[in-house]
């Protein structure tokens, strides 16, 4: 049971384990194995499309042509003139995964236990394989999760809860990262996969053969460990005081990865002009064996006293005061623990079950503050109205339960900046001073950010007012309403003099404020033949930033101020059409000589020249509008569920991705070059490719996270089998999506793995 202090300003999920219950044993057997398949990515020009632009920006920048006709035509047609669809060469359209579940439930009025075992394969979607060293990316684990009541006396209750895992992950050697980047950005024609006498393709420049990164460059394998225990005693103290009971507990949080590989360099060759020979370039080398490891330690107490005062007609109450202290070592970092300590109260005091009171407080302290400055007490209250209850309400036909309530409270955050003590000092490597007739070097050390013996945690004042409503039996709302006021926001304080010459320090001087509602409706029909049921969940949250440490520019600047603009404001220039054929006359854009087709930027301060003064707010990164649906039924042993997941009021900006600015960066053109507004393509020419209006996307989404359709057997047809149930049923994940965005996954528009699509069949037997 939490008490939020220091943690807790961005919010804290709440998740509560199964455990089990007094009952026969009963084991749940939950097999499925499925396929899944890359999401809708973007495209990219085959060779020939790829040639044709690359000529036209050529042309763009006033350069001849690189391509001739006789060349684009033969695209695609000999090794001489590859045109290679990397994405299909190096990734499976299909894979396969599979997981299994076995639960053992049960117990009797002394012990109560619940044990689990999990098992996940997840093959990889990379395609080459080398015959003899697997260098695809897969994943198995294997999880084991229990816990146990027992009942000591009858007053006294042990519990312990386990947790164990353990992931095994293959993957190429080289850095999946990179490995992306040269599928996404290798241009098609560039060279071929592999050459006719068997060596990797590639060039003096790029010698990022993707498939031969795969395949040749060796591979990485991983196994992380976890484990997670927890003791907890209760003690029931109702001898001494009616409705007291005390408890302690222990827990403990281990992991540990142990990691090792083979890496080499591998050569590539690039076919001579007329195929009479090949260039190579590096060469095959030994594998390097290498191996590594890390892990962390958790560790926490916890002690607590709990009261019920004994039900009387109109009152009760419950009291609790807890105390906790967490432990922390990373390894391989920092060699002191991480160190968190609180002590907290709670009291709740209903009268007549119609008005509610809370009071709690929590002091919490974390050792990465100076110790003026360790401690903070995070006090909150919250008042309910049950006006359901109320006499001149008790007999509505229509009002099942009604609740107003209101909540404020004080939490924190606390973020490391500058290291785990930014109220020290720290030195860094600096400066080189040649010494002496023979210019020995000393190298010597400077401060690096500076200290900020005053740094606290940040702080958050939040007020929640809330509604709550029951109708007809079926029909349930949930609505409320939050102002989150933030403040010690750690920002740099700009408006110190740069003349200093060192690195400004983090200080608590800024302040956000976040708005929002968020609630849900729900409907439930529980009918003899159809039971179903459906759920709407909504979210609206809008935030600014009130305080920030800048220097506030006023007049024709002033549209450089981040101050009073969203949190994850994207900024750039404003785009003012496009140049036409004569580029004079226009303010002067410093990013490269403006042509016709040209992005235009509109000069914000007036001075007739675009430079970063101009940059104003585009956008905002973060989604304003979360939406939930889900909804179930069951038929004549038949089940359907199924979820809906959306955002809206989402800005992306793209620049400087290469994926929609194609050449600039060496790159590979998508069909995002294809867009009928898109600006002069160009090979060199920054001045379409700065941040800006134009690569702001407005990109909303619905998707359909979640279907799945099963079958229950009758309980005749069980019976017969001795069993207690009989499931099979089929279940898709992201199956679908709904958006204004036609070239990928509206999630997804970096360079890297990308999300699956997922088919699963399976069956689940109850015994």
């Amino acid at each position: 049971m939490a008490l939020y202090g220091m943690k807790a300003a961005n919010g804290v999920i709440v998740i509560v384990t199964r455990r089990g219950i007094q009952q026969k044993n009963r084991i749940d057997v939950t097999i499925q194995s499925g396929l899944q398949s890359p999401v809708n990515t973007i495209d990219l020009l085959d060779a020939k499309d790829h040639m044709t632009l690359y000529n036209q920006a050529a042309l763009n920048d006033g350069l001849p042509e690189k391509y001739s006709r006789s060349e684009i035509e033969a695209a695609g047609t000999s090794p001489l003139y590859p045109d290679v669809d990397w994405k299909g060469e190096a990734l499976k359209k299909i894979s396969s995964v599979s997981r299994a579940n076995l639960t053992v439930n049960g117990g009797s009025q002394f012990i109560r236990y619940l044990v689990d075992f999990g098992f996940l394969y997840n093959n990889g979607i990379y395609k080459p394989s080398n015959t003899v060293l697997n260098s695809d990316a897969q994943l198995r684990r294997l999880n084991l999760r229990s816990n146990f009541d027992l009942q000591v006396t009858k007053s006294t209750l042990f519990s312990m809860d386990l947790y164990g895992a353990v992931d095994d992950r293959n993957q190429p050697a080289q850095y999946p990262d990179n490995i992306w980047y040269a599928l996404y950005t290798i241009p098609p024609n560039a060279f071929n996969v592999m050459n006719p006498d068997g060596s990797y393709g590639g060039t003096s420049i790029l010698t990022n053969n993707p498939i031969a990164m795969i395949e040749a460059s060796g591979n990485s394998h991983s196994n992380t460990r976890f484990l997670n225990a927890g003791f907890h005693l209760k003690q029931d103290l109702g001898d001494l005081i009616n409705g007291l009971s005390a408890s302690i507990g222990y827990y403990i949080d281990n992991s540990t990865s142990i990691s090792d590989g083979k890496w080499r360099n591998f050569m590539v060759s690039q076919i001579a002009p007329g195929g009479t020979g090949y260039y190579s370039y590096g060469e095959d080398t030994e594998y390097y064996e290498w191996s590594s490891s890390d892990g962390s330690r958790f560790t926490g107490f916890d002690a607590g006293l709990v009261y019920n005062m004994p039900e009387e007609k109109n009152h009760s109450l419950q009291a609790l005061a807890r105390f906790q202290s967490d432990q922390e070592w990373q390894t391989n970092a920092d060699l002191t623990p991480y160190l968190t300590r609180n002590l907290g109260a709670r009291i709740i005091y209903a009268y007549k079950k119609r008005y509610v009171l809370q009071l709690a407080s929590s002091y919490y302290g974390s050792e990465q503050y100076p110790e003026k400055n360790r401690y903070g007490l995070f006090p909150s209250v919250a008042l309910g109205w049950v006006f359901s209850n109320e006499d001149f309400i008790t007999e509505s036909a229509y009002l099942s339960y009604g609740k107003l309530k209101f909540s404020y409270g004080v939490t924190g955050r606390n973020p490391y900046a500058n290291g785990r003590y930014p109220y020290y000092q720290y030195y860094v490597n600096g400066g080189v001073y040649p010494l002496g007739s023979d210019w020995s070097l000393l190298y010597g050390y400077q401060p690096g950010m500076l200290a900020n013996p005053g740094i606290k945690w940040e702080t958050s004042r939040m007020m929640n007012i809330g509604l709550e409503l029951e109708l007809f039996d079926k029909v349930s709302l949930e609505s409320d309403f939050f102002i989150d006021k933030r403040s010690d926001v750690l920002f740099i304080n700009y408006r110190h003099p740069s003349v200093l010459g060192v690195n400004l320090p983090y200080e608590n001087i800024g302040k956000l404020t976040n708005i929002g509602t968020d609630g849900r409706i729900g409907y439930e029909n529980s009918g003899n033949a159809i039971k179903w049921h459906a759920d709407l969940l909504w979210t609206f949250c809008t935030n600014t930033i009130d305080e920030m440490g800048e220097a506030l520019n006023e007049g024709e600047l002033s549209n450089l101020n981040r101050t009073g603009n969203p949190v994850n404001a994207i900024y750039g220039y404003e785009v003012d059409g496009y140049f036409g054929s004569s580029p004079e006359g226009a303010p002067y854009q410093t990013f490269g000589p403006a042509r016709e087709g040209d992005l235009k930027y509109r000069d914000q301060n007036n001075d007739n020249i675009i430079d970063a003064r101009d940059m104003t707010m585009i956008g905002d990164g973060s989604a304003n509008i979360d939406l939930g649906l889900s909804a179930g039924m069951t038929y004549a042993g038949f089940d359907f569920e199924i979820l809906f997941q959306g955002q809206f009021s989402r800005d992306v900006l793209l620049s400087g991705n290469p994926l929609y600015q194609p050449f600039v960066y060496g790159n590979a053109a998508t069909e995002y070059a294809l867009k009928e507004d898109f600006p002069r393509l160009t090979l060199s020419n920054m001045n379409n490719y700065q941040p800006s209006s134009y690569w702001v996307e407005n990109i909303n989404f619905l998707k359909l996270r979640n279907l799945e359709l099963g079958y229950s057997l009758n309980g005749r047809l069980v019976q017969k089998l001795s069993i207690h149930s009989f499931r099979i049923f089929v279940r898709g994940i992201n199956l679908l999506d709904l958006s204004n965005w036609d070239y990928s996954d509206p999630e997804f528009f970096e360079i890297g793995y990308m999300p699956m699509r997922v088919y699963y069949f399976g069956i689940n037997i109850s015994f």
